[in-house]
């Protein structure tokens, strides 16, 4: 059996690169990508320059500049990530036919059978970052991991950052182990770290020699993963497709300005809209919905929720749903925060349900079996709503989000504009 050989590809500050290869003035400069342009707005990637400057992710764009005053601030531009992204996993899809898009910016590539050992696999590597630099933009830098398990390859890809190269195997795994603490360990955070060191297991070396049986009594199963990922032993695969989200939803933390300008609802409408949109790029139908809303004077925060009449995907039901709900929950005080959530999601089946067959109001009164199932047909064909929103995602698509919009959402401008985040991902934007 070959040599299992997994590779991580993990972006160098990956948002604020992109934005200094676009604009070659903010090159070599602190640079902080944010949400919002607010003082409280949150940095959500910070340049490798801001980094050694002490800025992190997560800061406000207050508390950075207060650390390093130089530090210049753009919004983020999740359209421009995203052709970033495609033209890197273009390239990482010629390594091989197992690849895994976790992130926005971080990929796994399964190349055993394609390298025959980890130096080869190295050398394909050193390509990805060369064709990188040379082919999608020289101010951009990646980390890549090696190793025969997905755990360690990822593991591999943070010993040296920006732009290192490092292999990890069964012979050096105990060297590195030796120069991390417990929670740089991906899984690892405070809860289990406060388990672990009750149990008094201190270090990744003592984890890694702890007996199986006592580690599954302090950790569940978990405690056999653990045990297995620390003995390169594979115990997760790559993911070969993206799995379907359980929900869909967007949120903004509203200013002040959308208050004083009553565009609260039209907000909530651009929220909403957006989600719709995303459910049918998955293919999906959503049977619920939830509106949260937070209040900025009492610093209250509530929410309601229903059920469609039947699954949904097209813009106008979800957008009519919220609208009753955000209506139900609105008091006389200025919002600060809004979020809609599409649950219960699941795909088409073109099967007809029970109780579309026949209509509790008018069971007893209706009795031509013929004429209601004709009348359920009707109702199961694609309907205008679905229509209209699905030409509507067409022409966004050709002519920029704003090209066609809910009249109450004209006035919006660049309110709750798109975001994108780090965390594992439904979609890449690959097209391969």
């Amino acid at each position: 059996m070959p040599e299992r050989i997994i590779i991580h590809v993990d972006m160098n500050s990956y948002f604020a690169s992109v934005e200094q290869q676009a604009n070659p003035t903010l090159r070599g400069r602190p640079l902080g990508v944010c949400a919002y342009l607010h003082p409280r707005g949150c940095i959500i990637a910070a340049s490798v320059e801001a980094k050694t400057m002490g800025v992190k992710v997560g800061m406000t764009l207050q508390e950075a500049r207060e650390i390093c005053p130089q530090t210049v601030f753009v919004q983020n531009d999740p359209t421009k990530y995203r052709a970033v992204t495609s033209r890197l996993f273009k390239i990482l899809h010629g390594l091989s036919d197992t690849i895994e898009h976790y992130s926005i910016d971080e990929a796994f590539v399964d190349l055993t059978g394609w390298a025959r050992d980890p130096a080869e696999a190295a050398f394909l590597a050193s390509r990805v970052k060369y064709r990188l630099t040379n082919e999608v933009g020289d101010w951009l830098r990646c980390s890549v991991g090696i190793a025969p398990t997905r755990f360690l390859a990822k593991f591999a890809s943070e010993r040296q950052k920006p732009d290192g190269l490092t292999i990890v195997n069964a012979e050096n795994l105990d060297d590195h182990l030796s120069r991390v603490e417990l929670e740089d360990l991906c899984g690892i955070g405070p809860r289990i770290h406060r388990r672990l060191k009750r149990a008094g297991i201190r270090t990744p070396l003592e984890l890694k020699y702890h007996p199986i049986g006592n580690l599954m009594r302090i950790l569940g199963k978990n405690g056999f993963y653990w045990w297995s990922r620390l003995r390169a032993l594979e115990c997760e695969t790559l993911s070969l497709g993206d799995a379907l989200p359980k929900s869909v939803g967007h949120s903004y933390c509203v200013p002040d300005r959308v208050n004083r300008e009553g565009n609260v609802e039209g907000v909530l409408t651009k929220l909403a809209e957006r989600a719709g949109r995303r459910l049918r790029a998955y293919g999906m139908l959503a049977e619920s919905i939830s509106v949260a809303v937070g209040f900025r004077n009492s610093h209250e925060y509530v929410g309601d929720w229903s059920r469609f009449e039947q699954p949904v995907n097209d813009s106008f039901s979800i957008v009519r749903q919220t609208s009753r709900l955000l209506h139900g929950l609105r008091k006389n005080e200025p919002v600060s925060f809004l979020a809609v959530t599409l649950g219960e999601l699941s795909l088409p089946t073109g099967q007809m349900r029970l109780g579309d067959l026949e209509d509790g109001s008018q069971k007893a009164a209706t009795t031509n079996t013929q004429e209601r199932f004709h009348s359920s047909l009707f109702a199961l064909r694609e309907s205008g709503d679905i229509r209209v929103s699905k030409s509507v995602d067409s022409i966004r698509d050709r002519y920029g989000d704003s090209s066609i919009v809910f009249g109450r959402m004209f006035r919006l401008g660049d309110e709750a504009p798109d975001r994108i985040g780090f965390r594992k991902i439904v979609g890449s934007g690959y097209e391969g």
